[in-house]
């Protein structure tokens, strides 16, 4: 009984510690420095420029800084910033790294077919790309990204029901200048991209052009099945396959892209943007 007196006077005096260290931890703010606010991230989501906080969408949204920072040069690679979304560029059977598997909680399209629509929307300046071919598309100097969660139909149209990932370019720039990344590694690895502004004659008119090249090797070697030989008459690369250029391998990459941008200042309340790419 003595051993029991002394454990509970123990736990009770911990008891009162705890609760005070508790008690000094919440009083001690009031006489700090206030926090740092939050910054502000201006969306387009509902299809006018907002406050992504007072938007009322689950929204998770990207600058062109934060793209940089996590080294983002593709749509795909904003799986592993967004919660609840799955975008993969390796569709089974289809041969091809810009093809993209696009899921929103749970709901998405994982066939390439040209016959089937996609169950998330992507939206490169307010154009929809109606297939996932070609959908896992570079982001050449891109503003933001918004990523929409749950059904956009009343805003974005059809095939939006899991989500959309809007894709806003940045505008040309008021003066001349540009920069350029290049990536080298293994597999003869080796990516350019880059962008120029062409400010015009006039100070209403701007323009700019993107560009990026991606070249990389295969790095899984085909090897015919044993015995095959006995059967099959045609070599293994007899049926040729696009992008590559060794039909022995697979996993390579061979692809460019070139976009142009035109901005002009018609008045004060008018802008016409032009843009296309290919």
């Amino acid at each position: 009984m003595k051993n029991e007196r002394h454990l509970i006077s123990l736990l009770a005096i911990a008891v009162t510690t705890m609760a005070g260290t508790s008690a000094m931890a919440q009083a001690a703010p009031t006489g700090g420095a206030q926090s740092a606010g939050l910054e502000e991230i201006v969306v387009t989501a509902q299809k006018r420029a907002e406050n992504v906080q007072d938007v009322p969408i689950a929204v998770t949204a990207f600058t062109s800084k934060t793209l940089t920072e996590k080294s983002v040069n593709a749509v795909q690679g904003l799986a592993n910033l967004t919660p609840n979304v799955s975008l993969d560029a390796g569709s089974p059977f289809s041969g091809s790294s810009s093809v993209l598997t696009a899921y929103v909680r749970g709901i998405g399209q994982d066939d390439f077919a040209f016959n089937l629509d996609p169950g998330v929307g992507v939206y490169v300046d307010g154009v929809y790309l109606a297939r996932t071919v070609g959908a896992n598309t570079d982001l050449l100097d891109v503003e933001r990204i918004e990523v929409l969660k749950g059904p956009q139909g009343t805003l974005f149209g059809r095939n939006s029901i899991g989500g959309a990932i809007s894709i806003v370019t940045r505008d040309p720039g008021t003066d001349f200048g540009g920069r350029m990344e290049v990536t080298g590694g293994r597999f003869n690895r080796f990516d350019v991209r880059g962008t120029i502004d062409l400010p015009l004659v006039t100070d209403r008119l701007y323009s700019s052009i993107r560009f990026s090249k991606t070249k990389r090797d295969g790095y899984v070697h085909r090897i015919p099945f044993p015995g095959s030989q006995n059967f099959v008459t045609d070599p293994l690369n007899a049926v040729p396959r696009p992008g590559y250029d060794t039909h022995s391998t697979e996993g390579g990459d061979n692809q460019w892209t070139v976009r142009g941008k035109l901005k002009w200042l018609a008045s004060d309340n008018i802008t016409v943007r032009l843009s296309g790419d290919y």
